[in-house]
C-alpha cells in the first residue's frame, strides 16, 4: 500500500500515554452516542411521533447529535492531540504535554494553527507556486487532512514563534515534501478504508439486532454512523497522522527552507 507503517507505529509509541487517553476518551464518545440514541428514542415516543416520519427524524437526529458530540469532544481533547503531535516531532513524552500547553494555551490557538496551514496551502496552490503536487482531488484532500504534519515539522525544528516557524516548515514541505505527498495519499486511502470497514461492521450488526427486535433498520444504520466516527478518530486517525509526520520529518531532514518562499508564506499565516 506504500504505507510507512513501521515509522508510524514508532512515532505513535512515543506518544503512547497521550494516545491511550485520547483513544479512551473517543471510545467514551461512542458510548455517549448510544446514550443519546436512547434519550432521543424516549423523546420521540413520548411526543407521539410514529411511522416512517418518526424513523427518518430519529435517524437524522442520531447522526446530528453524534456529529455535534464528536466536535465538542475533539475541542476538549485538543491538548492531547497537540501533545501527541509534539511527541511525533521527537519531543520527550514527559515534556510534550507541557510544551504543547505553552504553544497552545487554549482550543482557539490550536484551531487557528490548523486554519492558517489550510489557508496557506490553498493560497500556494492558487498562486501556482512551483512544487511537485499530487494530481486530482485525493491529493488535495490528503494534503488538507494531514496538514498538521507540517506543524510537527515546525516543532521538531524548535520553533516557538508560530507564524515564522510554520512558514519555514511549510516552505520545507512545499519544496521538498514530494514523497510525503504520495505517502499522505496512501494514508488517506487507509483512513477512508478503515472508516468504511468500521461503519460496515457496525451497520451490519445493528441491522441484524434491530430487525430481530422488530425495529427499523435505518435507525441501526444511523447509529452505526454516529459510533463509527469517534472509533475511527480514536485509533486510525492518530496512526495516519503519525505516518505522514514521520515521512515529512525524514524527507526534510538536513534541508533548509527557501528564504524567498518563507517571506511569501509568512503573511498567509498571520491572518
Amino acid at each position: 500500500m506504500g504505507l510507512n507503517l513501521g515509522e508510524a507505529l514508532a512515532a505513535l509509541s512515543r506518544a503512547f500515554a497521550d494516545f491511550l487517553i485520547h483513544a479512551a476518551a473517543m471510545v467514551a464518545c461512542g458510548f455517549v452516542a448510544l446514550v443519546e440514541f436512547a434519550a432521543l428514542l424516549v423523546v420521540t415516543r413520548g411526543a407521539g411521533i410514529h411511522g416512517p416520519a418518526a424513523v427518518l427524524l430519529l435517524a437524522a437526529l442520531i447522526v446530528l447529535a453524534g456529529a455535534l458530540t464528536l466536535a465538542a469532544w475533539e475541542r476538549l481533547l485538543f491538548r492531547r492531540k497537540a501533545a501527541m503531535l509534539f511527541a511525533f516531532a521527537g519531543r520527550d513524552a514527559g515534556l510534550a504535554g507541557g510544551a504543547a500547553r505553552v504553544m497552545f494555551p487554549d482550543a482557539a490557538s490550536w484551531s487557528r494553527s490548523g486554519r492558517w496551514l489550510r489557508q496557506a496551502l490553498y493560497a500556494l496552490r492558487r498562486a501556482g507556486e512551483p512544487a511537485d503536487l499530487p494530481p486530482g482531488i485525493s491529493g488535495r484532500v490528503a494534503e488538507t487532512a494531514f496538514c498538521r504534519a507540517i506543524l510537527a515539522l515546525a516543532v521538531s525544528r524548535g520553533y516557538r514563534d508560530q507564524p515564522q516557524g510554520l512558514a519555514e516548515a511549510l516552505a520545507l514541505y512545499w519544496r521538498h515534501g514530494v514523497q510525503t505527498r504520495r505517502t499522505a495519499e496512501h494514508w488517506l486511502r487507509f483512513s477512508a478504508t478503515s472508516q468504511a470497514l468500521l461503519f460496515a461492521v457496525l451497520a451490519l450488526a445493528n441491522v441484524l439486532i434491530f430487525r430481530h427486535a422488530g425495529a427499523p433498520a435505518a435507525i441501526g444504520v444511523a447509529l452505526a454512523v454516529a459510533v463509527a466516527w469517534p472509533l475511527h478518530r480514536a485509533f486510525f486517525a492518530p496512526l495516519a497522522l503519525a505516518g505522514v509526520s514521520a515521512a515529512l520529518l525524514s524527507e526534510t531532514n538536513g534541508r533548509e527552507p527557501d528564504a524567498v518562499l518563507c517571506r511569501k508564506i509568512t503573511p498567509l499565516l498571520a491572518s
